[in-house]
């Protein structure tokens, strides 16, 4: 049966700065526990009268540090020699100067190392760092929403994300496409912009997307970006350098605010915390319809001694 009930808002928890990715993953499968919960609560034989309202659908963005994340089948495939691979340092690039952008030697500059974090999502080995925007989705798709009044299919759930992201670089001037493998990819399909992966329980969804952002993407040399032999890796700033910038002044015209907002930099404005915004304005209306941006609800997450807190903030 799909459960018809009345949601009142989309809550979008964003974590600021550089989040340790384990303390992400804890958020969400917080998250995730909450709706669990109160499905175990509906289901009992002695259920609550009145019933409590279910747990309101939530999307956590963020951006952590570097770590390789592994599908729930790949793991304990890993060999010694791959996990050193992946664990050896990376040491930054040089500040650009002129023409082109040259290596840094150690010890200029200082090295960043990336974990590996098992997850529950279904794929492959992926990266998510800095300069990249991690979406994850806690909805129960049984619920009925003005768009999916029956509640959502899960190919219809992988395609919303799809079609979210899409959308997002598409008010960035960008053009994103499917292919006949996972994710959005670069028009041509030889690219990919942004991983997606999800995992499933009890209808209630984890994991989601990795739209890179301004990530260095030399991290993904030391992979098979999603098992993909032969496909490459992009993002929203190397388009954007490879287009002659061609953005930056529809941004400045269009967009004048958030121009100032961001010290007139258009690479400051191409981040993740605006970014994440646009995101889950389009997931909103993919979800009420044109009108969805009335739905989102913001809120800014910080961690006290180990707690997540929680301020209200009103969506640009």
């Amino acid at each position: 049966m799909w459960q018809v009930t009345p949601i009142t808002h989309l809550r979008h928890i964003h974590l600021p700065g550089i989040t340790p990715f384990p303390i992400a993953q804890s958020i969400q499968q917080n998250l995730v526990s909450q709706f669990l919960t109160h499905k175990a609560l509906v289901s009992s034989p002695s259920p609550p009268s009145p019933l409590p309202p279910p747990p309101h659908p939530t999307v956590l963005t963020f951006t952590p540090t570097p770590v390789f994340t592994t599908g729930r089948r790949e793991h304990d495939t890993l060999t010694p020699s791959q996990i050193s691979l992946l664990k050896a340092p990376l040491y930054p690039l040089k500040p650009q100067t002129g023409k082109g952008i040259k290596r840094s030697k150690p010890p200029e500059y200082e090295p960043q190392y990336a974990e590996i974090e098992p997850t529950l999502r279904g794929g492959q080995t992926t990266f998510h760092g800095p300069g990249q925007l991690v979406v994850y989705p806690v909805i129960d798709l049984r619920t009925s929403f003005p768009q999916f009044p029956k509640g959502i299919g899960v190919r219809c759930y992988v395609h919303l994300l799809e079609s979210v992201t899409i959308a997002t670089l598409g008010r960035w001037w960008m053009k994103g496409v499917r292919t006949e493998n996972p994710g959005v990819w670069e028009e041509g399909g030889e690219k990919k912009i942004a991983a997606l992966g999800v995992h499933l329980r009890r209808s209630i969804s984890s994991y989601g997307v990795g739209l890179n952002i301004q990530t260095d993407l030399r991290w993904f040399e030391r992979i098979v970006a999603c098992g993909l032999v032969g496909k490459g890796v992009t993002s929203m700033w190397a388009m954007e350098e490879a287009r002659g910038f061609s953005g930056e002044d529809k941004f400045k015209m269009e967009r004048p605010d958030l121009w100032e907002l961001h010290g007139e930099s258009y690479k400051n404005a191409m981040c993740p915390d605006l970014v994440g915004l646009q995101w889950v304005e389009e997931f909103a209306k993919g979800l009420y319809g044109v009108h969805g941006k009335e739905k989102v609800r913001l809120q800014i997450g910080a961690l006290k001694d180990g707690e997540l807190q929680l301020n209200d903030h009103l969506p640009r």
